[in-house]
């Protein structure tokens, strides 16, 4: 097993997503890693996770990519923006 490495994580990261937008788009928009932002990451050992967005998706839903450095595989999950809730800390 070789060290964990964000930089290559994060590339492999945009790269799935735009993938998975490219496979519901027209040909003539295509979607490249630099559309695709890392919302947030974490890390452990060789295990990592991202959440990310990409402002060229109309539907505005949040991709995680999951990484399992020990298997070498990468999952991605897809989630659809429903809505948002406020709370007040005095109502809590």
């Amino acid at each position: 097993m070789s060290e964990f490495n964000q930089a290559k994580f994060e590339s492999k990261a945009k790269e799935l997503v735009a993938e998975h937008l490219n496979d519901e788009v027209d040909e003539k928009d295509v979607i490249d890693e630099k559309d695709v932002s890392i919302v947030w990451f974490s890390n452990v050992g060789a295990n990592a996770k991202a959440m990310l967005e990409s402002d060229l998706d109309h539907d505005c839903r949040l991709f995680t990519v999951t990484y399992f450095g020990e298997d070498g595989e990468y999952i991605v999950d897809v989630y659809s923006y429903v809505g948002w809730i406020k709370f007040n800390e005095e109502e809590l």
